[in-house]
C-alpha cells in the first residue's frame, strides 16, 4: 500500500516534465533544414516554399523538399517548429532511389531527434522491413487497400510512420503538437 502514493508522486513529476520532454525532443526548423542538408549532403536536398491556396489562417510554414534523386517530401513547421516531416517515393523504383528514401528517412530521424547513424539507420531499417512483411500480407489477404503500414512512438510524443503501397511509399514523423 505504500507503493501507491509513490507511484503517484512519480505520475505526477512525470506529467510535471512531460511537456518539457516533448519540447526538447525536436529541434526548429531552421535547424532542422541545416542538419538534414548536412546530413544528406549526397542527395543535394532542397527546401522551398509550398504553394498553398486556402481561405483558412493557418500559422504553418510548409515547405517542399526535392532532391536529386526520384525522392521529395513535404516539411512542416509551426513558428519554427518543427510539426512533420514526410518523405514520398513513387514506385516502382529503381534501387537508386530506394537508396535514397531510406538515406532520407534515415537522415531525417538523425537531424530531427538528434539519433546517432547507427540508431536511425537501424529504425528506417526495421520499419522498412515490417511494412514490405505487412504490404505481401495485405496482397495475399486481397485487401480492398492494399497497403503495409507500421508505426512507432519514440520520447517527447514523437510518432513515426511509414507506408508501402503498390504506387508509392511514404516515411513521415510527426511532432508532439501535431
Amino acid at each position: 500500500m505504500r507503493l501507491l502514493p509513490l507511484a503517484f508522486a512519480v505520475w505526477a513529476m512525470f506529467g510535471a516534465l512531460a511537456p518539457g520532454l516533448a519540447k526538447a525532443s525536436l529541434i526548429g526548423c531552421d535547424a532542422f533544414m541545416d542538419k538534414l542538408r548536412a546530413e544528406a549532403r549526397d542527395l543535394q536536398i532542397d527546401f522551398s516554399h509550398a504553394l498553398i491556396v486556402s481561405r483558412a489562417k493557418s500559422d504553418s510554414e510548409v515547405f517542399d523538399i526535392s532532391t536529386k534523386m526520384e525522392v521529395d517530401g513535404t516539411l512542416t513547421c509551426r513558428h519554427d517548429e518543427f510539426a512533420r516531416f514526410e518523405a514520398h517515393l513513387a514506385e516502382p523504383a529503381s534501387a537508386r532511389a530506394t537508396t535514397a528514401f531510406e538515406r532520407l528517412s534515415a537522415s531525417a530521424l538523425r537531424a530531427a531527434l538528434g539519433w546517432d547513424a547507427s540508431k536511425s539507420r537501424g529504425q528506417a531499417q526495421a520499419m522498412a522491413s515490417d511494412a514490405k512483411e505487412f504490404l505481401t500480407a495485405s496482397r495475399e489477404r486481397g485487401d480492398v487497400y492494399i497497403a503495409g503500414k507500421t508505426e512507432e512512438h519514440v520520447a517527447g510524443g514523437v510518432s513515426l510512420g511509414l507506408i508501402y503501397t503498390d504506387v508509392d511509399r511514404a516515411f513521415a514523423i510527426v511532432g508532439p503538437q501535431e
